[in-house]
């Protein structure tokens, strides 16, 4: 906690959104660093304590103020909203197909993955907003880089790729489990 807390400050001196050094410390926080000595299962625990007082602070603090704020600059114009759909829905439809094959095709041929496991790995990185809505939040909020029209495009945008995790996968759970789809699909190689 205190290592996520002196990298946020330190990104926050740098001119950086605190949430991105957070973000970054959060990256190195293994539960092998746990691990002393000889492996009494004290390492482990002591993981799952911080790892949920982390979690708590995030998920019950923290994220909730961040996302209210954020949520708050959003501008409910339905005209607005109607008339950037064309760009909502391009940006959509290339983010899902991109994020899916780059991430599919990377399990696939350097985690050797088969077909069917790849499409799931694919899926199931679709949903990485967090870190856009803090990329956003500081180029809207805080720096007034984008313009409305921007803003509400890449906010629609992540919102729908983060519900499209769960529908991508439960769509795909039947090819997954080898019910569905062509055999070279489900042969693991």
């Amino acid at each position: 906690m205190i290592l996520a807390i002196a990298v946020g400050l330190l990104a926050h001196e740098m001119g950086f959104h605190p949430a991105v050094g957070a973000y970054m410390a959060g990256l190195i926080v293994r539960e092998e660093y746990f691990q002393m000595g000889k492996d009494t299962g004290e390492g482990r625990r002591n993981y799952k304590r911080v790892k949920t007082i982390i979690d708590d602070v995030a998920f019950t603090w923290l994220g909730p103020i961040f996302f209210i704020v954020l949520g708050g600059k959003i501008d409910l114009d339905i005209d607005l909203y109607i008339n950037l759909v064309p760009q909502i829905a391009t940006l959509l439809t290339l983010m899902i197909v991109g994020q899916t094959l780059s991430a599919g095709l990377a399990a696939r041929y350097t985690g050797g993955f088969t077909w069917a496991e790849s499409g799931m790995i694919g899926f199931g990185m679709l949903g990485r907003a967090e870190l856009a809505f803090v990329m956003i939040d500081i180029a809207y909020v805080q720096n007034n880089v984008f313009t409305v029209e921007v803003f509400s495009v890449l906010m629609v945008v992540a919102f729908w790729l983060n519900l499209a995790v769960p529908l991508s996968i439960r769509l795909w759970r039947p090819y997954y489990d080898g019910h569905k789809g062509p055999a070279w699909l489900r042969k693991h190689h």
